[in-house]
């Protein structure tokens, strides 16, 4: 290997060491606290950088959190290509011994082969358990298309399709399995290229925030195919012949090896395990098998009467309820005619036939209101903010919505496109 080549490999391995410690610690039970104290002092440094060396006219106050494209990932990863800089050029001045680097660039991507099937069984799972992209809520079939977010688009358009969204989750299981074996590399690796590369595109034409996560995880993937390019192309473009790898054991004694075998199934079982595991238990509590609220629906507002006068339904109206959505325990949304909403914190009580309704941002403001229902019909009356109120409804569901509907149709004479 020539000396170009083992400085950009000790570089590569010093950055992406940085990036993805401290895996695979922090997916071991009771070993995931390692990171903890690495993080405190990354938010004690970063935001130290980002003042007194990047001269930004903000602080850096929001940490990593739902978005992963906040001002602190940035700097972290300039961090990192800047520590990773300094101590690769440390480490070629005093390793100056012809060393072959056959055997560290071996594990290194065996590295990235196992923290890359590791992410995307993570990603997969939380779409063949449908959690990530779920089917479109009440608020969202509400909303004005125009006033959707881009990132809320693609959030409805994949959701909204359970098959669509369980296919793509198999996609990213079955490349990260794949990579777990030298041998089934070359076939992970061509499936998770054109998988991550779709999701780069999404990420940034739709503005999704995980930019520079989707990112790291291509140029990841790009690295542990580069040994296979070469064949590649003299298969897929240049039809020209090519010969397999000569596959070289990183132990010479046999018992090792078959050590090693153990550990890597060991460790993919684990990975399968508390993926699916994590899923499972997440579906449990807040996704498609989380337990609905007693009156679960969507209700309409036929009737509304303030104080016993019946208010006419306007479209500017701010104060006439039309929708009344519960969806989630504990939570309430309550929609007027002009398409304002407000989410309160509930309590349904079926036995003494109230809900008692808390205003999320002032918790003084709380309502208790009466309710009788049916099937297909809600009345609700009480005292709410200081106003007697009288509200029918009637209850709709997600089928009631074209977008959630409509299904699947083998014949279409005409497009249905609307």
């Amino acid at each position: 290997m020539i000396t170009q080549n083992k400085i950009l490999l000790r570089f590569l391995l010093l950055f992406f060491g940085l990036l993805t410690f401290p895996f695979p610690l922090n997916v071991i039970p009771k070993l995931d606290a390692v990171q903890d104290p690495i993080v405190d002092l990354y938010h004690i440094i970063i935001p130290w950088i980002g003042k007194h060396i990047l001269q930004l006219d903000y602080e850096i106050t929001v940490f990593t959190n739902g978005s992963g494209d906040t001002t602190y990932d940035y700097v972290l990863v300039l961090f990192f290509v800047v520590v990773a800089a300094i101590a690769t050029v440390i480490w070629s001045f005093f390793d100056k011994k012809e060393r072959n680097y056959e055997q560290l660039n071996y594990w290194f991507l065996v590295f990235l082969r196992y923290y890359v099937g590791y992410v995307m069984l993570s990603y997969g799972m939380v779409k063949v358990i449908p959690l990530q992209f779920r089917e479109p809520s009440f608020y969202r079939l509400l909303l004005p298309y125009g006033e959707s977010s881009p990132m809320g688009l693609v959030w409805t358009f994949i959701g909204a399709s359970k098959g669509y969204t369980i296919f793509s989750g198999l996609a990213e299981v079955i490349g990260g399995i794949l990579l777990f074996h030298r041998r089934t590399v070359v076939l992970g690796g061509m499936i998770l290229i054109s998988v991550l590369a779709n999701i780069v595109l999404i990420n940034f034409c739709y503005d999704v925030p995980v930019k520079l996560y989707s990112s790291e995880l291509f140029i990841m993937v790009l690295l542990i195919m580069a040994p296979h390019l070469k064949r590649l192309l003299n298969v897929i473009l240049l039809n020209t012949p090519t010969v397999p790898i000569q596959y070289k054991e990183p132990f010479t004694i046999k018992r090792r090896l078959q050590i090693k075998n153990a550990v890597k199934w060991i460790a993919v079982v684990f990975f399968l395990y508390s993926t699916i595991g994590d899923a499972i238990e997440s579906s449990n509590k807040y996704g498609p098998s989380a337990p609905k609220p007693p009156l679960y629906g969507l209700y309409e507002v036929t009737d509304f009467k303030i104080n016993s006068k019946e208010i006419i339904p306007v479209i500017t109206d701010s104060i006439r309820w039309r929708y009344i959505a519960i969806e989630r325990v504990k939570s309430l949304n309550l929609y007027r005619t002009n398409m304002s909403s407000t989410r309160y914190l509930s309590k349904i009580d079926t036995i003494a036939k109230k809900i008692e309704l808390t205003h999320r941002k002032d918790s003084t403001k709380v309502y208790t209101l009466n309710y009788s229902r049916t099937d297909s019909t809600m009345h609700i009356q009480g005292v709410f903010i200081k106003d007697t109120i009288d509200c029918k409804t009637k209850r709709l569901d997600k089928k009631d919505f074209l977008l959630t509907g409509r299904g699947f149709n083998w014949i279409n004479e005409y497009p249905f496109n609307r």
